[in-house]
């Protein structure tokens, strides 16, 4: 191959390469030109009085609903939108960081007509790359807004003039196309509205309204939360009707997974338009029940002929009525008729609903009391199981350091396992954080977290040298603390590790999870008979009096915490009391593992110890997989 060949294909890509940023690059220009900008990207953020403007007309706009604002008039319908994180209220006494536009959820409705030009002035205030893509609607390729294959996304600081002629009436969809199981959910959509040029033929109607149903994540990986408008029952607001009116409710799913099944009571309706398209007359049946699939759009008329009232309209999937798994909540309306009683609101309070009867689970009903201390008595005592190794003497100094490393490995998986455990809930908090729930209890168990670790180490260094070595007895040869004195921190540390574990078992028994109950039990009980082992193991071939009355000691030290754990977690269940055992248990197991190290490098055989750390932690290994097996 000629060696100029290589250099024209590398100017080839070097000039495609530019003209492909350039496409999708955006152009610089002031804030306050941005209303004359050219259509696409702009280098340029907003003025604070644009944003305040747009905020209050979103304000205004959202208090009209469900009934739609005024329609813009002119050849040209010029709409700020800016991409913003706010405070936002979708349930009672559920507050959440909404990622939405102009300040509310869902964004301005845009009411244009047919044939006018839209003008969208979008800028985005949000910490991550965003895009507005018009779903249902005839725009250019370049007005689509899906990444990388219209455009690039909208950096945050930056904005996207979005500009199109709106050739089809009709009920459309504007949204984000970034990210958009997580951007969906957060609150980035809205409904666009648009006249036809002329009246369509057919019976006038009389109200025209906007139920635009979405879905929440709210302290949850999935969708757990249901509104009507941004707002679960009873926050959201009646149809409002007039007896022998003709009523259109255009309905909008816009949850990101989420079927709908919208059922009116008194009423029956007709699919009027199908994903802004118009259905012929002839094609419509009358029915009382819609199945609405994310993304889609249904247009339903019906004439207020029933009796007079509050008459229910709500989705028929039962768990979307509940906020979370109480309720009524989520997707629950009402048709009201003007004139009589307004009992809108009345149902939060003659009706409750919930994800199980009250007091019991969905698993069955929960264990007395007398049976659950059983059980964790059972759990706590299948520690001694391990204990009796204690007893043997004479056994060689090899197996000495053997059982000794056996016994640091199972500790280290502990120390994992317990760490592991007790950052759950520091990850739990911190997930609702992002989520908009407050920051309070993320930085109250992390500090719970770093100070039950530090008590835990710190803590037990001082009492081991403190009070321990007041007794004569308690350090032996060379400051290391003696056999004994070893085993019982071991089964302290042990302890508060397992008044954790009866905290699952007496949480299981009081919700119903027999099944889950009793895995646990025969989990934690194979746990526990390695942890005796743990505690066993310093005793083992030495000179210390060791007797039946040490080890009912030390498995009561290691043992006992269980049945204490069980009997308060079938009363209540902390998660700050769960972390601040766990972390102290961690701390106290730190310090044991380095205690330990030291024996074992006085007695020698550094490759038997180093298969004996692998084989026990291979052992702790094992025993949480059936702990995992069980659901723990």
């Amino acid at each position: 191959m000629s060696p100029i060949v290589p250099r024209v294909l590398a100017r080839i890509a070097f000039f495609t390469g530019v003209l492909s940023w350039a496409a999708f690059a955006p152009s610089a220009v002031r804030a306050d030109a941005l209303e004359s900008a050219a259509p696409g990207p702009v280098a340029a953020d907003i003025s604070a009085a644009a944003v305040a403007r747009a905020e209050a007309d979103a304000q205004r706009d959202y208090s009209l609903l469900p009934s739609l604002p005024p329609a813009m008039h002119g050849p040209v319908a010029v709409v700020h939108l800016i991409a913003e994180r706010k405070t936002w209220t979708p349930a009672p006494g559920v507050n959440v960081d909404a990622w939405t536009y102009n300040g509310t959820v869902p964004g301005p409705t845009i009411h244009v007509r047919e044939g006018d030009t839209l003008r969208v002035i979008f800028t985005n205030h949000l910490p991550a790359p965003t895009t507005i893509h018009w779903h249902g609607m005839n725009v250019p390729a370049a007005m689509d807004g899906s990444p990388g294959f219209s455009q690039a996304p909208v950096q945050p600081g930056q904005s996207f003039v979005y500009q199109f002629v709106v050739r089809q009436p009709g009920t459309y969809i504007y949204h984000t196309h970034v990210d958009d199981l997580n951007q969906l959910d957060r609150g980035l959509y809205g409904a666009v509205v648009v006249d036809p040029r002329s009246p369509a033929p057919g019976p006038r109607v009389d109200r025209d309204y906007l139920m635009l149903i979405s879905s929440w994540k709210i302290f949850s990986s999935s969708e757990n939360y249901f509104s009507i408008n941004g707002k679960s029952y009873p926050l959201g607001k009646p149809f409002e009707v007039r007896a022998g009116q003709r009523v259109r409710v255009r309905e909008i799913d816009i949850s990101g997974t989420e079927f709908h099944t919208m059922h009116t009571h008194g009423h029956h309706f007709q699919v009027v338009a199908v994903d802004g398209q118009p259905v012929a007359p002839s094609a419509r049946q009358m029915m009382d029940t819609l199945t609405l699939g994310p993304g889609e759009t249904r247009d339903i008329e019906f004439v207020a002929d029933a009796q007079p009232g509050t008459w229910m309209f709500h989705c028929h999937v039962a768990d979307h009525m509940l906020n979370g798994d109480r309720g009524p909540g989520g997707l629950v309306s009402a048709i009201h008729y003007e004139g009589t009683p307004d009992r809108f609101a009345s149902m939060a309070s003659q009706d409750v609903m919930a994800t199980a009867p009250t007091g019991e689970s969905a698993t069955g009903p929960k264990l007395t009391q007398a049976q659950t201390l059983v059980l964790g008595a059972i759990a706590g005592l299948t520690i001694f199981l391990g204990l009796p190794f204690a007893l043997m003497r004479g056994v060689p100094r090899r197996w000495i350091a053997f059982a000794n490393a056996i016994a640091i490995g199972v500790l280290f998986f502990l120390l994992f396992d317990i760490l592991r455990q007790a950052g759950e809930p520091v990850g739990d908090a911190l997930t609702r954080m992002q989520q908009g729930a407050g920051s309070g209890p993320f930085w109250e168990l992390t500090a719970i977290y770093v100070g039950g670790l530090a008590l835990g180490l710190v803590g037990l260094v001082y009492f081991s040298r403190v009070v321990f070595a007041r007794q004569r007895a308690a350090v032996a040869e060379g400051g290391i603390l003696s056999p004994m004195t070893l085993a019982t921190t071991i089964a302290l540390g042990i302890g508060l590790h397992n008044f954790s574990e009866g905290l699952a078992i007496g949480q299981s028994a009081a919700t119903g999870a027999i099944e889950l109950a009793v895995l646990l039990i025969i989990g934690f009980g194979l746990h526990n008979m390695t942890e005796g082992f743990g505690i066993a193991a310093p005793l083992v071939g030495t000179e210390a009096h060791v007797g039946w009355r040490q080890i009912l000691m030390l498995g009561l030290l290691g043992g006992g915490p269980t049945f204490v754990g069980t009997l308060i977690g079938y009363r209540f269940v902390s998660p700050a009391l769960s972390v601040l055992f766990l972390t102290v248990a961690a701390g106290a197991i730190i310090y044991v593992i380095g205690e330990m190290t030291k024996a074992g490098g006085r007695i020698g055989h550094k490759e038997l110890a180093a298969v004996g750390i692998f084989l026990g932690f291979v052992i702790g290994l094992g025993t949480d997989l059936i702990l995992t097996a069980a659901g723990a």
